[in-house]
C-alpha cells in the first residue's frame, strides 16, 4: 500500500493533467522523435493513462532509458560556438509521470518554504510577485518580467542580467532529494522521486567525446525533465533570500536572473555577491550572457527574450527573428514537395497545403499567446505583414503546380484524399442463373 502522497502521483485528474501539458508544450516540438510520441498517444489518451495509472499503482512502471541529444549552442549570430546543451529526451510515458510528481511536489507544505519564494519564477505553476502581490493567474516568464516592471515602478533605475552556465549539470542530485526527503518524511514518493530524475541513456556510446556532459551520475540533472527547474530552485532558494536582503531586486527565473537596484554601485556590488554565492555549488556566470556592470533602465535591457525599454515590452529581435525563420522554413519543406509533383514525385499529405496551413497556424497562435503579456501592437502587426507575405508566395507556387497537373491529380498539392485512390474491398452482385432470367 502506498502513501498518500504517492497515490496521489497516479490519481486519474493528476495524470490526466500532466498529459495537458506535455501534449501543449510538445505538439509543435522540432522533434520529429517528440512529435510522434505525441501524436500516437493522442490516439486513445484515455486508453493510454488507464495502463499507465494501472502500473503506477502496481508498482511496475519503468522510467527505462532516455535518449541524449547533444544540441549545438549558438552565439548570437547563429554560429556554433562548439560547446552543447545536453538534452535529455525521456519517453512519453516517462514525461507525463515528472510532470506528476512536479504537480504533487509543489502542493506540499513542508516545501513552501523552498519554492514559493517572491522572486523566483521558473518550474512553479503558482507565482507570488513583490511586495506580497499575490498573482496566481499569471506564471513562469510573464510572472517574471511583471516583477522586473513592479521594481522599475517602485524606483529601481539600474539593472544587470545573468545567466548561470550550465546551471542543469551542477545540480547535486543527493543534496536536493535529501532536503526533500527530510521536508516531507515520506519515503514512497522519494523513492519514485529517484527514480523520476535518475538518467540512463540507451545512446551513451554514440555520444562519444560529449558523453560526461550528460548528468548520468550524481552532479547534473536533466534538462528537459519538468522536475529539474524545481529542484534548481530548492538548491538556489537561500540564493535568492541572500540576493533580495536590503534595497536591491535579485528575480531569477531558473538559470537567468536579473539585479534591478536604485544605483549603479548597489547593482554591481549586489552582482559580485551573486558570483560568491554561486561559487558554492561550483557555478559561474556566462561571460557572454552577463552584464559586466550595470547600466540604466532607461537604456533598455533584455531579460528572458523580452525587450524592456521605456513604454515598451515586446519579444527579443532573436526571438523574431526565429521564429519567422520557422516559418519560412515550414514553407520551403512544403513549396519543394509541391513543386516535386511536377516531376511526378509522391508527396506526403503532412506537407501538402492544407497540412502546412494548418501547422503555421498552430504556430502562430502558439507564439502569440506565449507573449500575450507584450504591449507593442505595432511590431507585432508587422510581423504579420511578413506572414502574409510568405503565405502569399507559397500560395503562389502551390497555384502554379495545380495548374500544370491533370484534372485527376490537382488535389495531390492540396493533400486532400481522392475517393477513387481509396483501397477498397468491394462486394460483387450475384449474377442470377439463366432459368432464374427467364422465368
Amino acid at each position: 500500500m502506498f502513501s498518500t502522497l504517492r497515490k496521489a502521483v497516479h490519481k486519474s485528474s493528476n495524470l490526466e493533467a500532466s498529459w495537458r501539458v506535455i501534449y501543449r508544450n510538445g505538439k509543435y516540438s522540432n522533434s520529429d522523435e517528440v512529435r510522434f510520441a505525441i501524436e500516437r498517444f493522442a490516439e486513445d489518451p484515455s486508453a493510454n493513462l488507464r495502463s499507465l495509472q494501472a502500473r503506477l499503482s502496481r508498482g511496475t512502471f519503468d522510467f527505462g532509458k532516455a535518449r541524449g541529444a547533444p544540441i549545438q549552442k549558438r552565439d548570437g549570430s547563429g554560429k556554433p560556438t562548439g560547446k552543447i546543451r545536453p538534452i535529455v529526451i525521456a519517453s512519453l510515458e516517462a514525461r507525463i509521470v515528472q510532470r506528476a510528481i512536479l504537480n504533487v511536489l509543489v502542493e506540499i507544505p513542508q516545501l513552501s518554504a523552498y519554492v514559493n519564494t517572491p522572486h523566483s519564477f521558473g518550474g512553479l505553476r503558482k507565482v507570488q510577485t513583490a511586495y506580497g502581490r499575490h498573482a496566481d493567474s499569471i506564471s513562469a516568464v510573464p510572472a517574471a518580467i511583471k516583477a522586473s516592471l513592479d521594481e522599475i515602478g517602485e524606483g529601481a533605475c539600474w539593472v544587470a542580467t545573468a545567466d548561470i552556465t550550465g546551471f542543469f549539470t551542477k545540480i547535486s542530485k543527493s543534496i536536493v532529494t535529501d532536503i526533500i526527503r527530510n521536508a516531507i518524511k515520506d519515503d514512497d514518493i522519494s523513492h519514485l522521486l529517484d527514480a523520476a530524475i535518475k538518467v540512463e541513456l540507451e545512446n551513451l556510446s554514440a555520444l562519444r567525446d560529449v558523453a560526461d556532459q550528460f548528468p548520468i551520475e550524481n552532479i547534473g540533472v536533466a534538462q528537459g525533465n519538468s522536475l529539474s527547474p524545481l529542484l534548481g530552485n530548492i538548491l538556489l532558494s537561500n540564493f535568492d533570500v541572500l540576493m533580495n536582503d536590503g534595497d536591491c531586486r535579485c528575480i531569477r527565473y531558473i538559470d537567468d536572473f536579473i539585479i534591478l537596484a536604485p544605483s549603479k554601485k548597489a547593482a554591481d556590488a549586489r552582482l559580485r555577491k551573486a558570483k560568491r554565492l554561486l561559487e558554492e555549488f561550483d557555478m559561474v556566470l556566462s561571460p557572454e550572457k552577463s552584464s559586466k556592470q550595470a547600466q540604466e533602465v532607461g537604456k533598455g535591457f533584455e531579460f528572458l527574450g523580452i525587450e524592456i525599454s521605456p513604454g515598451f515590452v515586446r519579444p527579443a529581435k532573436k526571438a523574431r527573428a526565429k521564429f519567422l525563420s520557422s516559418i519560412d522554413a515550414q514553407l520551403r519543406i512544403s513549396s519543394s514537395a509541391i513543386e516535386g509533383l511536377r516531376q511526378e514525385n509522391k508527396i506526403d499529405s503532412k506537407v501538402a497545403l492544407i497540412a502546412t496551413l494548418k501547422l503555421i497556424d498552430g504556430m502562430i497562435d502558439g507564439w502569440g499567446k506565449h507573449y500575450w503579456f507584450c504591449n507593442d501592437h505595432q511590431l507585432f502587426t508587422a510581423i504579420d505583414e511578413k506572414i502574409r507575405s510568405a503565405i502569399g508566395a507559397y500560395i503562389g507556387i502551390f497555384s502554379e503546380t495545380r495548374a500544370r497537373l491533370t484534372q485527376s491529380t490537382a488535389h495531390l498539392p492540396l493533400g486532400l484524399i481522392a475517393l477513387g485512390d481509396m483501397e477498397r474491398s468491394p462486394f460483387i452482385y450475384p449474377k442470377l442463373s439463366t432459368s432464374k432470367q427467364t422465368a
